[in-house]
């Protein structure tokens, strides 16, 4: 018997959490997000009813793909950027979590430059679901079927929960990437202040108000007057 939406959406979120959890980087932490993104891109396509390929795409900047199920994924989502046209490009620049689907590409009128390509790929139905909530990384998650009128309203659901999976995956390689510079600046200071209390023979506080006042006089990032300091040490 097929399984109930209730009992599929049950499901995809497990999965999805094994995706994360359990992916291959997740004994090294989110330094490897390519590696979750693939997973993730995976079990959608082995857990979305209808679909053949799945891809994301990230659009905050330029139109990117990200961890492409198969070569002929990559090369639509790549048609798609160069076209600067498509499901991908329209799902991922809204601001509000919701899909785009193609029901039949053999009927569809959007997209005049791009639906040729995917026809030739063997294409038939898509469906683009945002990455939200609205402050995570822009993109879609992106699911493409080789039969027309292949997602049904379950598969959709599913489809989200993979989509906010990706999400979440890539805002939390985000926040890392973030609380590594700040980490990195937080060492930088520390050794800036060591080299002023060596230096001058001062205290910590004091040093610290030596490397503030510096940054006021010369309007610089107080992470930038110790990085400077240091260079200035290595220069010695």
């Amino acid at each position: 018997m097929e399984p109930l939406p209730a009992e599929a959406l049950t499901d995809a979120l497990r999965h999805a959490a094994e995706a994360v959890l359990e992916g291959p980087s997740a004994d090294r932490g989110l330094g490897d997000t390519e590696d979750v993104l693939t997973r993730i891109v995976q079990v959608a396509v082995a857990h979305v009813p209808g679909a053949d390929g799945a891809g994301i795409t990230q659009t905050d900047q330029a139109v990117r793909s990200r961890a492409p199920s198969s070569w002929w994924v990559a090369e639509l989502d790549a048609a798609q950027a160069e076209l600067g046209e498509g499901p991908c490009v329209d799902a991922g620049h809204r601001e509000e979590p919701s899909h785009i689907e193609v029901i039949d590409l053999a009927r569809e009128t959007r997209w005049s430059r791009w639906t040729p390509r995917a026809r030739a790929h063997g294409v038939r139905s898509m469906l683009s679901h945002t990455m939200g909530p609205p402050d995570a990384p822009v993109g879609a998650l992106n699911l493409y079927a080789l039969r027309a009128d292949a997602f049904d309203p379950a598969g959709r659901v599913i489809a989200e929960v993979f989509a906010l999976q990706a999400a979440i995956a890539l805002y939390g390689a985000s926040r890392a990437e973030g609380l590594g510079i700040a980490l990195d600046s937080r060492d930088e200071i520390g050794q800036a202040k060591g080299i002023l209390m060596e230096r001058h023979g001062v205290d910590d506080q004091r040093a610290f108000r030596m490397l503030v006042e510096a940054s006021q006089h010369a309007n610089l990032k107080l992470r930038d007057v110790a990085a400077w300091l240091l260079e200035e040490r290595g220069r010695r």
